[in-house]
Formats: structure tokens, C-alpha cells, sequence
């Protein structure tokens, strides 16, 4: 997304019956910066997946060699499928060798939300 660009979010009907995933990568030291190169990499992909709402790439400020994925999805079907798409085939294909550690995934329901903008 460009500096100064903003794109509106909208979540349609009830949001219960969204659903969301945070993924957390933890780099190896002096890392961080490549996983989330790397990670943003896989945009132009998500992009294309309709049941993906929102896709955010979050680097912690107080460690940067922790890096995150924020999805939100539709329901858990878009979920479930977006982990076999190719956003995920990419990074899966070229974050690991720079992990210490296994990826965790997170998956949770959308209780509420305020447009992510």
C-alpha cells in the first residue's frame, strides 16, 4: 500500500461469523528485517484471495526479529483455503531458512471490529 493511500475495509453483516488468524514468525537474530521483506513479498497474491478482508505484516517494535501476520477472512472455509493458496506457498517456500523457529499459527473468531483504514 502507498504512503497517503487509503483503502477502506468494510465487514459485511455479522461479524461472528468471521474469522481471523495471527501468524508469528520468529526470525533469527539480525533477521527480522529479511522475514518481512520476504512475508510482503506474498501481497500481490493475497491480493487476489476474495475471503481475505484484511492482511496485515506487523514487525514488533521492541523485538524486530519477531514479525506477524494479521488476516481476517469471511468465514473459516476462506480461512482454511487460504493456506493452501499461493501467498502462503510463497512464504512457506522462502521465510524458513531464515526462521529460529517453526511459524506459530493463531487462529481465531472476529468478536468485533472497528474499519481497518
Amino acid at each position: 500500500m502507498r504512503i497517503g493511500h487509503r483503502q477502506k475495509t468494510h465487514f459485511k453483516g455479522n461479524t461472528m461469523s468471521q474469522t481471523a488468524a495471527i501468524v508469528t514468525f520468529k526470525a533469527q537474530p539480525g533477521k527480522g528485517n529479511e522475514v518481512a521483506r520476504l512475508v510482503a513479498a506474498a501481497l500481490p497474491h493475497a491480493k487476489t484471495e476474495q475471503p481475505l478482508l484484511v492482511w496485515l505484516i506487523l514487525q514488533s517494535e521492541t523485538d524486530p526479529d519477531t514479525v506477524y501476520i494479521v488476516d481476517v477472512f469471511t468465514d473459516a472455509a476462506g480461512r482454511d483455503a487460504h493456506y493452501k493458496d499461493a501467498a502462503a506457498a510463497q512464504i512457506m517456500a522462502t521465510v524458513p531458512p531464515y526462521l529460529a523457529s517453526p511459524l506459530d499459527i493463531s487462529p481465531l473468531k472476529l468478536v468485533v471490529a472497528k474499519g481497518v483504514a
